[in-house]
């Protein structure tokens, strides 16, 4: 089975051609495959990680099972080398300069290959296993939400939301634990940088900055002229610079509406009053409920309608299961502000809006003054909005 990598595009061929030229050239490490049963003359091509693209190194045939390569690698930092042959066969490796590596692989069964020489690449395919895994459970499981949804089943629909967001959370902590163990090497990166199969990462929230920045204090002690840092720690200031607006949303000068500062399904974090001077139709709701779901139709014929006027929706969805709303919100194509807030009952921004039930609705006005509130016919709701804007 092809494995599947969502974190590829870390740095440019240009950058990478650059830091190379400054640094002294590269080194090379040797490769041996075996590909058990494989007919000769079966193509195996050797790639390097690249942006937005694999870099393809050499394409070699099998003679009797065996093929053989000499792959230039960065001097200073191990690379991502990957072999591929056959109908989806691919092996990921992590190669230092004069590594000698052996690779026993099977042509016809589906057994993980066998890695010699390489302690990197040994912990990057126990990665790559682990993301597969992930993958093929993430999938089955959400194609079978999408079948069971059509039958309005919701015993059973509320069954796989709950293990889809039980399998996230544990992955997610997994992930957490190997970087932490394996904090020295650097096939923690692919970790930090994975995704689910619908692209939503496991590591969205601007707080995991923290956990990136010690992964880049770490790497940097033991590659320090790793081209992969360099991408890394453009991905920490962002997140740090996303961290500290966050902190200074949460200090800002207090508007006649309470504050509200939640994660989008990107990760990026949204604040209510950050929209004060328009008019804002705030709602609360469950992203699980059917006639919720069928009501954001609506919401979005009128959202066409006003928002270049001037009007804002931020809708909190007051579920405990992150990854299905997030699911919902792109299913439904929502194009206002999406948040979730996972404490559900104990959520601060219900608490401070007094919400007892869903959905639950406020409309404020340009000057930040609560109008109204729980307007759900969609006429009145209109009028309200054309009165405001």
């Amino acid at each position: 089975m092809k494995s599947k990598y969502y974190w590829i595009c870390l740095f440019s061929l240009p950058l990478l051609t650059a830091l190379i030229a400054t640094c002294g050239g590269r080194d090379e490490a040797r490769i041996s495959l075996t590909v058990k049963g494989a007919p000769d003359s079966t193509e195996v091509v050797v790639s390097r990680l690249a942006l937005n693209q694999m870099q393809v190194l050499d394409t070699l045939y099998t003679s009797k099972e065996k093929v053989s390569a000499e792959v230039p690698v960065y001097p200073g930092s191990p690379e991502f080398i990957y072999l591929t042959y056959g109908q989806g066969g691919r092996i990921s490796l992590l190669l230092q300069n004069r590594d000698r590596v052996t690779v026993t692989a099977g042509w016809n069964d589906s057994s993980d290959p066998v890695i010699e020489g390489s302690e990197e690449s040994v912990l990057m395919q126990g990665v790559d296993m682990d993301i597969r895994a992930f993958n093929a459970s993430f999938d089955s499981l959400s194609n079978e939400l999408a079948a069971v949804t059509e039958s309005g089943d919701q015993a059973e629909i509320t069954r796989l939301k709950r293990e889809l967001g039980a399998l996230y959370v544990k992955s997610k902590q997994n992930a957490i634990k190997y970087i932490y163990t394996h904090s020295r090497s650097m096939s923690v990166i692919p970790v930090l940088y994975q995704k689910t199969s619908s692209g939503l990462p496991l590591f969205a929230q601007v707080t995991d900055a923290i956990l990136m920045e010690r992964v880049y204090d770490t790497l940097r002690t033991v590659y320090p002229s790793s081209p992969y840092l360099v991408s890394l720690a453009d991905e920490v200031s962002l997140r740090r610079n996303a961290l500290e607006i966050q902190n200074r949303m949460a200090s800002a000068e207090e508007v006649d509406f309470p504050e509200i500062i939640l994660s989008d399904v990107n990760g990026v974090q949204q604040s209510l009053t950050a929209l004060k001077g328009k008019v804002i139709v705030l709602m609360f709701w469950d992203s699980e409920n059917v006639q919720q779901r069928v009501y954001n139709t609506d919401l979005k014929l009128m959202y066409d309608r006003y928002h270049s006027r001037g009007l804002e929706i931020y809708q909190v969805a007051l579920n405990t299961d992150k990854t299905a709303w997030a699911m919902q919100v792109k299913e439904q194509g929502l194009p206002w502000i999406s948040v979730c807030d996972p404490a559900a009952g104990a959520s601060t921004g219900a608490l401070l809006y007094n919400v007892t039930q869903l959905p639950a609705m406020y409309v404020i006005s340009r000057e930040g003054n609560i109008e109204s509130k729980d307007v759900f016919d969609m006429r009145l709701l209109e009028s309200e909005v054309r009165r405001l804007l």
